[in-house]
This record gives C-alpha cells, sequence and structure tokens, in this order.
C-alpha cells in the first residue's frame, strides 16, 4: 500500500478570507491537488473543511483499496467472499 504524503495548509490571501489548500510534495516541489472553492471567515473554518476535504480523500481511497478485484470472490458462485473452510 502506498501512502501520500499530503499538507493541509490554510493562506489569507486578503484579510478576513481564509482558504485551505491539500498539497502534494511532487520532487523539490509542492503542488496544490485540492483547494477550497470560496473563502471562509475564520482560520478555523477553513482548517476544518479541509480536514473534511482529507478525510474524503482518504475515506474514498481505502474504499478503492478494499474492493476485491473482479473475480477473485465472483467465480464459481462465491459472490460472498471466499469459499469457507469447515
Amino acid at each position: 500500500m502506498e501512502h501520500e504524503a499530503i499538507a493541509l495548509v490554510v493562506d489569507e490571501p486578503i484579510a478576513g478570507h481564509f482558504y485551505w489548500v491539500l498539497q502534494k510534495q511532487d520532487g523539490s516541489e509542492c503542488r496544490p491537488i485540492d483547494a477550497a472553492g470560496g473563502p471562509m471567515p475564520t482560520y478555523g473554518a477553513a482548517m476544518m473543511a479541509g480536514i473534511e476535504a482529507l478525510q474524503r480523500r482518504t475515506d474514498s481511497r481505502n474504499a478503492l483499496e478494499r474492493k476485491p478485484a473482479h473475480g477473485d470472490y465472483y467465480q464459481a458462485g462465491r459472490e460472498n467472499g471466499p469459499p469457507t473452510i469447515h
């Protein structure tokens, strides 16, 4: 399983306008991979929204990793998982 190093950054480019940005290390550079669609009123609100975005990203990756490949359990009537040994 490969893990990505992702940083959550909160930026305030204009006073009172906070944006969250998820950044990934790409060689010696950091590149944005997701960001707020609009400003948030506080640093805390932007941080919480960024954490939620990071959690959604993690949840979707984990769901993809747990999903069995087609054919793993779907052969010979084994729709519900591997055969049980009695």
